[in-house]
C-alpha cells in the first residue's frame, strides 16, 4: 500500500470533498512493475469499481442511493473507491498464497473514501477490509505522517511492526532533535501559517537560523514595513509575532542580504544568473543591475528596505548572499546543519538561490551530521546539485529524508514518539499477546476464529470493539524459506542466508 499525491479536493463552502481518480495516472502500476522486473515475480495490481452506482436494484433515485448508502455505512459519495470487492482479490490473494504471484500492489491508498475518514464508518470498514488479507501489518512510509486507516487504523487491528527504513528515518530524526552543536537550520516554504508551529520549535533548538521564500519575505515585510507581491497580510501578522516580536529567534536569524525581485511571478522565461535576466541584450553592468530594463529581473539589498517601500515577486536568493561573513561562518562552525527549503522559485527558473545553498554547504563543510528534508527539498537538490546529491548518498554522515512534511512535525511535536503512526506501533495492545500457537495450527485447521483486536471507530462520539477474523495457517516448514541454511536456493541467493 502506498500513497500517491492528494487527489482529494475540499470545498470548504459546501464542506464536502471529492476524490478525483485518474486510472491513466496510476503510478502504482509502474511501482508494481517495477518491482516484478527487479525481483523476478509478479506483483499483481487489483482495480476496484470506483463509478459504481450505490442505489438499490440499480435504481437512480436519490432518495434510494442515499438510503443504500447509509446501509452500506459508506456515508456520503465522495468519489471514491467505497470497498474491496472480495471477488476480485479472492484468485490474487490464492495465487499468493500458492507462490504464483509475489505480492499484492493495491490502488494508490488516498482513491479510498475511508482512507482519510478514520473516525467515521466509513474508515472502519476500510481498515477491516484490509485486515481481513493479511496477518501482520508493517508501516514503511516516513513520508505519510498523518494517522490515516492505512497508517494507523489498520494497526490497531494486527500485529504492527516498523519497517528497516522508517527505523532508519526515526534513528535519523533523533539526531535532529539531539542535535550537536554548534546547530544550523535553514527553512523554506510557501505558506506562513503551515511552517510557524515547526519554526517556534526550530528556533528554540538552533543556534542559527536561516530562512528563505514566502515565509523570509514575510519576516522581511514585518521588520522593514515594506511591500512585496505575494505575501498576504495575514502573513505579515504571524511574522511579526513569531518571528520579530520573539527576541530568541531574532538573536538567531541570519539574514540573506541580497535577493532576486521579478516584475511577474514567472519572471521572464529565463534563468538569471546572479539576479540578471540572460536572454536580455542589454548590458547594465554600471547600475548593479537595479533596474526594470534587465527582462523585469533584478537584485534588491535587504540593507536598502525603507519603510513604505514596495517590491515586485521576491522569487530567490541571489548567490552573493552566500559570501555573507556571518553566513559562511555559521555553515563552517556548524556540527548539525538541517535543510527542509527550497530557496527560489525553482519550477520558473529561479535556482540560484537552491543551487547556491547546496554550494555553501558541501564545500565549506566536511565535519557536520548534514540532513535533508524529503519532498520538494530532496527533489530540487537531485535535480539541481547532482555531485553534491551523490556526495551525500555517500556521506555517512548526511542523511536524506524520503519526507520532508514528516520531519517538520517531529520537528514540531518534539519527539518522534508522539507521531500517531509511531505510537500506534509501540502502544501495548490486545493482539501483541497473540502467540505463534494462536496464529498458527499444526494440523492445517483453516477454520476462522473471532478475535478482539482493537478498537475501531465507528464514528466521532463512539468507538467500539471489533472482532477480526483471522484464519489458521500451517506453519511453513523449513524447506519453504529461501534464507533457510539448508535451502537448495543457497548457491543462487547466498546473500539470503541469515
Amino acid at each position: 500500500m502506498t500513497h500517491v499525491n492528494r487527489p482529494r479536493t475540499i470545498d470548504k463552502k459546501k464542506k464536502k470533498s471529492k476524490i478525483e481518480i485518474d486510472e491513466d495516472l496510476d503510478s502504482t502500476k509502474v511501482i508494481a512493475k517495477y518491482l516484478t522486473k527487479k525481483l523476478g515475480c509478479v506483483f499483481a495490481c487489483p482495480s476496484f469499481d470506483y463509478k459504481k452506482k450505490y442505489s438499490k436494484n440499480g435504481a437512480d433515485d436519490e432518495d434510494e442511493g442515499k438510503k443504500e448508502r447509509e446501509d452500506d455505512d459508506v456515508g456520503d459519495d465522495d468519489g471514491g473507491i467505497r470497498e474491496i470487492d472480495e471477488n476480485v482479490m479472492k484468485q490474487m490473494i490464492e495465487d499468493l498464497r500458492e507462490r504464483r504471484i509475489g505480492g499484492i500492489y493495491m490502488p494508490n491508498m488516498r482513491w479510498f473514501s475511508g482512507e482519510e475518514r478514520v473516525n467515521e464508518p466509513v474508515g472502519g470498514k476500510l481498515a477491516r477490509e484490509l485486515a481481513k488479507y493479511a496477518d501482520v501489518f508493517v508501516n514503511d512510509a516516513f513520508g505519510s505522517w498523518q494517522p490515516h486507516v492505512s497508517t494507523k487504523t489498520i494497526a490497531e487491528l494486527l500485529p504492527s511492526c516498523a519497517g528497516l527504513l522508517l527505523q532508519r528515518e526515526l534513528d535519523a530524526m533523533r539526531r535532529v532533535l539531539e542535535p550537536k552543536r554548534p546547530f544550523v537550520a535553514i527553512v523554506a516554504g510557501s505558506k506562513v501559517n503551515t511552517k510557524i508551529g515547526t519554526l517556534i520549535n526550530v528556533a528554540k533548538k538552533c543556534d542559527a537560523l536561516i530562512l528563505g521564500g514566502v515565509i523570509y519575505n514575510a519576516y522581511l515585510s514585518a521588520k522593514y514595513g515594506v511591500k512585496i507581491k505575494g505575501v498576504d497580510d495575514e502573513d505579515v501578522l504571524l511574522a511579526k509575532k513569531y518571528l520579530i516580536d520573539e527576541e530568541e529567534v531574532q538573536k538567531k536569524l541570519l539574514e540573506l542580504p541580497t535577493l532576486v525581485e521579478s516584475e511577474l511571478l514567472d519572471g521572464c522565461g529565463c534563468i538569471p544568473e546572479n539576479g540578471k535576466c540572460t536572454t536580455t541584450t542589454t548590458n547594465n553592468n554600471n547600475n548593479d543591475n537595479n533596474n526594470n530594463d534587465n527582462g523585469g529581473v533584478k537584485l534588491v539589498h535587504v540593507k536598502d528596505m525603507k519603510a513604505g517601500n514596495s517590491y515586485g515577486y521576491i522569487n530567490d536568493v541571489a548567490k552573493v548572499s552566500y559570501t555573507d561573513a556571518r553566513i559562511v561562518e555559521a555553515i563552517k562552525s556548524a556540527q548539525t546543519i538541517l535543510v527542509n527549503a527550497v530557496m527560489g522559485y525553482t519550477s520558473k527558473g529561479f535556482h540560484e538561490g537552491t543551487i547556491g545553498l547546496d554550494e555553501l554547504i558541501f564545500k565549506n563543510n566536511d565535519h557536520a551530521d548534514i540532513f535533508f528534508g524529503g519532498g520538494d527539498t530532496l527533489q530540487e537538490f537531485k535535480s539541481l546539485s547532482p555531485a553534491s546529491y551523490l556526495s551525500a548518498m555517500e556521506n555517512p554522515r548526511a542523511y536524506l529524508f524520503t519526507g520532508g512534511g514528516t520531519v517538520l512535525k517531529v520537528i514540531e511535536e518534539g519527539e518522534v514518539g508522539k507521531l500517531e503512526i509511531v505510537r500506534v506501533l509501540t502502544e501495548p495492545r490486545a493482539i501483541d499477546l497473540l502467540t505463534d500457537e494462536d496464529l498458527y495450527s499444526d494440523d492445517g485447521d483453516a477454520n476462522l476464529r473471532e478475535i478482539d483486536t482493537a478498537i475501531v471507530p465507528n464514528n466521532e462520539n463512539d468507538r467500539s470493539r471489533a472482532s477480526l477474523k483471522i484464519k489458521n495457517v500451517n506453519a511453513p516448514g523449513c524447506v519453504d524459506f529461501k534464507n533457510c541454511d539448508c535451502s537448495d536456493l543457497n548457491d543462487s541467493y547466498p546473500e539470503q542466508i541469515v
